[in-house]
């Protein structure tokens, strides 16, 4: 643990919640796991509290290198009460924040990207404000980007007053605040929630799930002790402005007398499974009669969905744009970790056991979803749920059985209207009762607004 120069005249280390962050990336270093907000790289070190060392987002910062080496850097900032609003002065200031980051000479010519990590969310976090910086990610330049937002029926009113405050806050600062770069910043951005300052933490959970793969096979009953020490040890890092790289970070544990397992990567066939799944998603076409759609309201009620179950249905007739909304979630979450995305052409047929056997995984269907979630990606998503195969079927149902187990997870799924009308689903009536119904979220034609929002 090298330590650098010490934070002590900006205040003190952080909470306990920033602690719990900063373990979080500690354990995905200790197990080689993808860092949450960095998906297809393998952190090098963490370091925290080095805002004296011109990170202004500090309070925990990922070194990582991507597949071909390339080094890549997340900057965290950990603020449990931002809400984004208008009048929200520790949103006011994480913008300065990042305005500051992004004089970085490397910032613009690297992948460098910003986080804030946050312990609880809300609709408009969840919906209108992830829309916009999903939006800046996927457009090809400042000008579609504005357009968009600006244009009455396709975007909100929520997310247009989160670039418009995002623009005043920049302006402020003092910052360059054109639309080049709202742009250009806005699609660095990511924000996780991270909810172990809730009741049942899933968070907790899936770090606790995560530890127990750490230890060795004889010690795994320490995995709550791995964790809590962990904890303790971001906090203790950061008091002193330090960082950890994982063989220092081995060293630490096995002087407190942790056994720890060999090494054990899933890259080659998680590499495996997010090529699949962005095949998947290609498939999927987000135009419908030749225009893109936003579809807002119904984004929103698959939002108001997950708030009740952990199983949706998306449901509508041929054409009507029902695997679009499916997709935008699914790239929405590509962004902060990998995802599986599974259609009727791209599913591995005969079950779980083919499944991991063509992707080369040596764990469980658990081990992989849990893994998955501990990254972020905390969603299977299942397109087309009337044209599976029997023997594809069986695939999907391993998987959702699973998934049901998997603390936080969810799964989305797309079928026409009248799916599971004449007979019971093919999904097991137990695990989707143990998973959450919700009422079918459907699908409509184009309204008039949305006809007239669609972009070219």
């Amino acid at each position: 643990m090298t330590n650098g120069l010490s934070p002590a005249s900006s205040g003190p280390a952080g909470s306990y919640f920033e602690g719990q962050v900063g373990a979080s990336y500690l354990l995905s270093l200790l197990v080689g796991a993808e860092p949450r907000g960095l998906p297809g790289t393998t952190i090098d070190r963490v370091e925290f509290q080095r805002g004296s060392e011109g990170r202004p987002l500090d309070h925990v910062i990922v070194h990582a290198h991507d597949g071909q080496g390339k080094p890549v850097v997340l900057e965290v900032q950990v603020k449990r009460g931002i809400t984004f609003a208008p009048g929200d002065p520790i949103f006011r200031s994480v913008v300065v924040q990042m305005a500051k980051a992004s004089l970085r000479p490397e910032f613009f010519k690297t992948r460098y990207e910003l986080g804030i990590a946050i312990s609880r969310t809300s609709h408009k976090i969840d919906g209108a404000y992830q829309d916009v910086l999903t939006w800046a990610r996927q457009l090809r330049d400042a000008a579609t980007f504005i357009n968009r937002i600006n244009r009455p029926g396709s975007a909100n009113d929520d997310m247009r007053s989160f670039v418009k405050t995002f623009r005043e806050h920049l302006q402020d600062a003092g910052s360059s605040h054109n639309d080049e770069t709202i742009w250009q910043l806005l699609r660095r951005i990511q924000i996780f929630v991270f909810d172990f300052t809730a009741p049942g933490s899933a968070s907790e959970a899936l770090a606790k799930e995560r530890a127990v793969r750490a230890l060795h096979s004889d010690d795994t009953s320490r995995a709550d002790v791995l964790w809590t020490t962990l904890t303790e040890l971001a906090i203790k890092i950061a008091s002193s402005g330090g960082d950890s790289a994982r063989d220092q970070l081995v060293e630490d544990l096995r002087q407190l007398s942790f056994r720890l397992t060999g090494d054990r990567r899933y890259s080659s066939a998680r590499a495996a499974l997010a090529e699949a799944s962005r095949h998947a998603l290609a498939d999927i076409g987000d135009r419908v009669g030749g225009v893109t759609l936003t579809r807002h309201e119904r984004v929103a009620s698959v939002h108001a969905a997950l708030d009740s179950g952990r199983y949706i249905e998306i449901r509508g007739d041929a054409g009507v744009g029902k695997s679009g909304v499916l997709k935008h979630f699914a790239e929405q979450l590509a962004a902060e970790a990998q995802v599986i995305v599974l259609s009727p052409s791209r599913t591995i047929p005969k079950g779980w056991l083919a499944m991991r056997a063509m992707i080369g995984f040596d764990g469980t269907a658990r081990d992989l979803l849990s893994d998955l979630a501990g990254d972020g990606s905390a969603t299977l998503f299942l397109d087309s749920l009337d044209f599976y195969g029997e023997e594809e079927r069986r695939t999907v149902v391993d998987l959702v059985r699973e998934a049901a187990k998997v603390p936080g997870f969810s799964v989305i799924a797309t079928a026409r209207r009248d799916f599971a009308s004449t007979e019971p689903s093919w999904l097991p009536a137990d695990v989707l009762d143990q998973l959450g119904r919700t009422q079918p979220v459907v699908i409509d034609e184009l309204s008039d607004a949305e006809t007239g929002a669609a972009v070219d």
